[in-house]
């Protein structure tokens, strides 16, 4: 009999959630974008099914197990259909010349990219098949091209995608080193990691803050946007108050979400006691041993944001601040996990939802580690990793950072119906410049690259 893989604890949480929902595309999402000429549509499918013979590990799909209690796995299916897997969408019509007969901009025209993503990322990854699909979209004149990867999450987090992503595009290198090490402390005791845990989750009773924009009724279609900024920028932001990547990150969204108008509504009035916004922050669970999985390790924690602070640099300290108290007491998610897995398992598919509500948090947000690069499509380079987040129900904002190399983007979410639904992701990139310039003031030139 094949090998089975069976679902760990979350995964099965998150099965059961897609099953409930089945209408709706609880995926993890990655825009790719490369330069030169596209390949053709059959010489990337024999440059897939190349990768997936030296990496059966790209062909699970899921199976449902006899026996008197469904239970499910994944099973490696070497028969995978390369047409279903690998697609291409329509190529874009030319740009018209302009009114005074301005050679068109070479790349993608107008909206066609972002057509493109917000059109595929509504659908959701069919169970049935191949757990991931890839698109690939060439610009009208063959100058760059666009691979759009959607996959189910109920088998891949975002620290599994980068994985397939390394195993599919990775030049010369092994797919493991797309894949942070995690660091745990040794001989902590589980009492008092679940404790921790424990404590934590009470955070998740007070009741989100929230405008009444962000409570309106859905527009029931998800908008896209994202943008680009410099890796090393970020941690030095970060490292100019004794924080991380993550606080630069988070600092960030906290000043666009203080001026953006989906969340303070028409009247410009911040959401909220004191303008704090609260956030559930994506945490991985993964012990050394489970680098090397495609499933699920992740928890949730939640953050409020200083949206009231007036000054970008403490914005960012009160960030540092408030996620190094999350990190007292013990590991961060390690405990989380541990009290996940001592639940009922008919009580966990709920209480992933009631994270997700709207009732504990306004949005969520992810900062997953890209993959260190080079990446590459038939021989073509790929430059940009975009992540694309998805709206689970009940969300109306997600925002994720992810990228490749040095260069990392942010990607958010947002229900067309919440007003400026595309413009977060450029209020966050020129946070991000206001971050900058403050920590050169506080700091000195040398803080920064």
């Amino acid at each position: 009999m094949d090998r089975i893989r069976f679902l760990n604890a979350f995964d099965t949480a998150l099965l059961e959630y897609q099953l409930l929902h089945a209408d709706v595309p609880i995926n993890v999402n990655c825009l790719l974008l490369g330069t030169g000429p596209a390949p053709g549509i059959d010489e990337l499918r024999a440059f897939v099914a190349e990768r997936l013979r030296r990496f059966p590990l790209l062909t699970e799909r899921l199976v449902c197990l006899p026996g008197r209690r469904a239970r499910y796995g994944w099973r490696a299916d070497p028969e995978v259909d390369l047409d279903c897997l690998v697609r291409e969408h329509p190529v874009q019509p030319p740009a018209a010349p302009s009114a005074h007969g301005a050679t068109p901009a070479p790349g993608f025209a107008g909206t066609a990219l972002r057509d493109f993503v917000e059109g595929l990322s509504g659908a959701v990854v069919p169970l049935s098949g191949p757990p991931w699909q890839l698109w690939l979209l060439r610009s009208a004149d063959d100058t760059e091209f666009a691979l759009f990867y959607r996959a189910s999450h109920i088998q891949q987090d975002g620290t599994a995608k980068n994985l397939v992503l390394s195993a599919l595009f990775g030049i010369g290198t092994d797919p493991m080193a797309f894949v942070p090490p995690q660091r745990r402390e040794p001989g902590r005791a589980r009492a008092r990691e679940v404790g921790a845990a424990a404590a934590r989750s009470l955070r998740w009773l007070t009741p989100a803050a929230g405008s009444a924009v962000l409570t309106a009724p859905w527009a029931g279609r998800t908008t896209h946007s994202w943008e680009t900024t410099s890796l090393s920028l970020l941690r030095s932001i970060g490292a100019a108050v004794g924080g991380t990547v993550n606080d630069a990150f988070l600092a960030a969204l906290a000043g666009a979400l203080r001026r953006w108008t989906g969340a303070a509504g028409a009247g410009g009035a911040l959401p909220g006691r004191a303008g704090g916004m609260a956030v559930a922050m994506a945490v991985s669970t993964r012990q050394p041993g489970e680098r090397a999985m495609l499933a699920n390790f992740v928890a949730g924690a939640r953050v409020v944001l200083p949206c009231a602070e007036p000054l970008p640099l403490d914005r960012l300290f009160a960030v540092r601040d408030r996620t190094d108290r999350l990190k007292q007491g013990g590991t961060l998610g390690l405990g989380e996990r541990l009290l996940f897995e001592l639940l009922p398992a008919r009580a966990r598919p709920r209480l992933f939802g009631a994270g997700l509500s709207g009732r504990s948090s306004v949005l969520s947000v992810s900062n997953q580690a890209g993959a260190p690069g080079p990446l590459a499509a038939a021989g073509r380079p790929i430059t940009t990793a975009v992540p694309v987040p998805t709206l689970f129900p009940g969300e109306r904002l997600a925002c994720h950072l992810s990228g490749l190399g040095d260069t990392v983007s942010v990607g958010t979410a947002a229900d067309a119906g919440l007003p400026g639904s595309r413009d977060l992701a450029r209020l966050w990139a020129a946070e991000v410049t206001l971050l900058a310039d403050a920590v050169r003031a506080f700091a000195g030139d040398r803080a920064l690259p």
